[in-house]
């Protein structure tokens, strides 16, 4: 495991919070280091991202590896996992199955396990060119053309680009390395089996936007294939534990409770 910046905050039973692309542990979890008066709040930083260094990665395969070799060190944990980050703890929740108490996974841009929906077929068929040729584009090309299949408009992804600073294009830079999340191996069957629980969380933006529509289909599909819970922030988009951070988070404190 490369030397990953890890905030943490309060004492007890730890709760790892994994982020998605483009920005760090902090900016996706702040809310919920409020968690901290009851459990210990591990928030990560990937590889590329916040305090952690730049070290070769390829996304989910290589941050998987580093999740569970961080759930071995600090012993059983609960993990919640947003976007990216959200695919990362699924794949990772197979291989240290042993070491979680429960999971969370936060609308995961995981397209390809809801195969024969419109919207996330289509998104596949936009955005997974994007990822295959990555490394081919610049980090301002990748984010350009990561925006548009997100379908931003011109001025919109201008204006994202352009506030933009060190930090903001040193997660960009890490995004465009990122493996396509539609080819991680999210193994229903065995996360069916699994003794931890598991509670899917999708925004109530579904119908509104092609993005909702998207991830609500991925959320539909895992929380139906593995017999998780689904539940739905009616008045989120993609980052709910954000927009309503106290719903969200006792959500999580009823789920960690014996």
């Amino acid at each position: 495991m490369s030397e990953l910046q890890l905030e943490t905050r309060g004492d007890g039973t730890p709760a790892v919070f994994v982020h998605g692309s483009f920005r760090g542990g902090l900016e996706t979890f702040r809310e919920q280091l409020a968690l901290a008066d009851e459990y210990r709040v591990i928030v990560v930083d990937r590889r590329g991202f916040g305090g952690s260094p730049s070290a070769a990665s390829d996304g989910w395969p290589t941050d998987a590896g580093d999740l569970v070799a961080l759930l071995e060190k600090v012993g059983p944990a609960h993990v919640v996992g947003h976007s990216y980050g959200a695919v990362v703890a699924l794949v990772a929740a197979v291989r240290a199955s042993k070491q979680l108490l429960s999971l969370v996974a936060i609308e995961p841009p995981a397209f390809e396990l809801a195969r024969g929906d419109a919207a996330a077929e289509a998104t596949t068929v936009a955005m997974k060119p994007v990822y295959e040729h990555a490394h081919e584009l610049t980090t301002a090309e990748f984010v350009k053309e990561w925006g548009r299949t997100r379908g931003m408009s011109r001025d919109r992804i201008d204006a994202w680009i352009a506030s933009f600073g060190a930090a903001e294009w040193a997660a960009a830079e890490a995004t465009r390395r990122e493996r396509w999340p539609g080819d991680a191996p999210i193994r229903l069957d065995l996360l069916a089996q699994a003794a931890f629980p598991t509670v899917v969380v999708a925004g109530g933006y579904d119908g509104h936007t092609r993005g909702g529509r998207d991830f609500a289909a991925v959320c539909r599909r895992l929380a139906g294939g593995i017999g998780a819970r689904l539940v739905v922030f009616e008045r989120s988009m993609h980052t709910p534990q954000i927009e309503e951070p106290k719903a969200f988070n006792q959500l999580v404190r009823e789920l960690w409770r014996p």
